[in-house]
């Protein structure tokens, strides 16, 4: 899906039914109206109170996780950086998450400028956000939720519709989103598995953790964005076709991951070119690593280190810019989409 439909695709449901957006005045008046009386006042701070103290906790509980999870063999053992190197890693782990985690609440505050079904106009974002919480809650231990699974992986991640009109648009958006959605799956499971756990067959050179998840599955899911973005870095940067409108937001999202994912490839032939512990791995489980070592030099470990950091800041960077970019629409249309027919069954209970 192309980042214009996508936001179409939320325009669309801003102006439908559930999230019509009334005129400005019309929001100004209704809320002061809900302000006048001693109870709307309490209900309003009542309200504030409870959505920014479950940010805060949200933040503090994002940030203990970063600071416990140990990241030894995964990020530092592997690399060969020193504890400096670990430390400026942490801070920018924690950085990046409290911007991501910042930036959706920016999103969703926004998203509840529109009317919520159910709830009068004029009421203040917090106290929506808070109903369309409860609501979306109800919805997933209601009979119904199973039903909007699968809808939403048959049209929104599958994008049914998409593959009808045009497959090679399909096919190339569906690598970019399956590759992104596997790296990060597969992220989560070598931390659990080496840092949380330290299984030994995550860590062992030869265990089929290292081999299958940590070597050939980042290699698969990594080659699928290459290919993908680079697709449509072709046909959005290159080719310029008319109906394609390339805005600079858009050439920065697509060039950003597009770094990302090339730096990552590189950072790994680099070390394999350079015998660096953790990366010996036989060539065909690290095909697209190898293929990178074969025109990279060897280096020394405190350069290694060095370009170590410098694709970790590159990829937080990326995660903190993710809330702001077109690259959320991506994944925030389809689930808005879904979202939206969630929270309007918990409004019809």
């Amino acid at each position: 899906m192309p980042a214009g439909a996508a936001g179409a695709a939320l325009a669309s449901m801003f102006h439908n039914p559930l999230y019509g957006i009334p005129s400005l005045s019309k929001l100004r008046g209704a809320t002061v109206n809900n302000l006048q009386s001693p109870q709307g006042r309490r209900r309003y701070l009542f309200d504030r109170a409870g959505v920014y103290l479950c940010l805060l906790a949200v933040l503090s509980l994002a940030t203990i996780i970063v600071l416990l999870v140990p990241l030894e063999h995964t990020y530092i053992g592997d690399s060969g950086a020193g504890e400096a190197y670990h430390f400026y890693f942490v801070a920018m782990a924690v950085a990046a998450t409290i911007v991501f985690i910042l930036g959706m609440f920016y999103n969703a505050m926004v998203w509840m400028e529109g009317a919520l079904r159910g709830v009068e106009v004029g009421v203040p974002r917090s106290r929506k956000l808070a109903v369309s919480t409860k609501r979306f809650l109800g919805a997933i231990f209601s009979r119904e939720f199973g039903g909007h699974l699968r809808v939403f992986f048959v049209e929104g991640l599958l994008l049914r519709k998409l593959r009808r009109t045009n497959r090679a648009r399909w096919f190339f958006h569906a690598l970019v989103l399956f590759g992104f959605l596997g790296t990060f799956v597969l992220d989560i499971i070598t931390v659990m598995a080496v840092d949380i756990l330290q299984s030994q067959q995550f860590i062992d050179p030869l265990g089929w953790g290292k081999l299958w998840i940590r070597d050939f599955g980042f290699e698969l899911f990594g080659l699928m964005l290459l290919v993908g973005l680079s697709a449509a870095a072709l046909r959005r940067l290159a080719r310029r076709s008319k109906q394609l409108v390339t805005g600079r937001e858009d050439a920065v999202s697509l060039l950003f991951l597009l770094i990302v994912v090339l730096s990552g490839f590189v950072l790994e032939g680099v070390a394999m070119s350079s015998a660096v512990p953790g990366h010996e791995s036989p060539e065909v489980y690290s095909f697209v690593g190898a293929a990178f070592a074969q025109i990279l030099p060897s280096v020394t470990m405190q350069a290694y280190a060095q370009l170590w950091l410098v694709h970790a800041a590159i990829s937080f960077a990326f995660i903190a810019y993710i809330p702001f970019s077109k690259l959320f629409h991506l994944f925030a249309a389809p689930l808005a989409i879904q979202l939206e027919a969630m929270v309007d069954k918990g409004a019809g209970r």
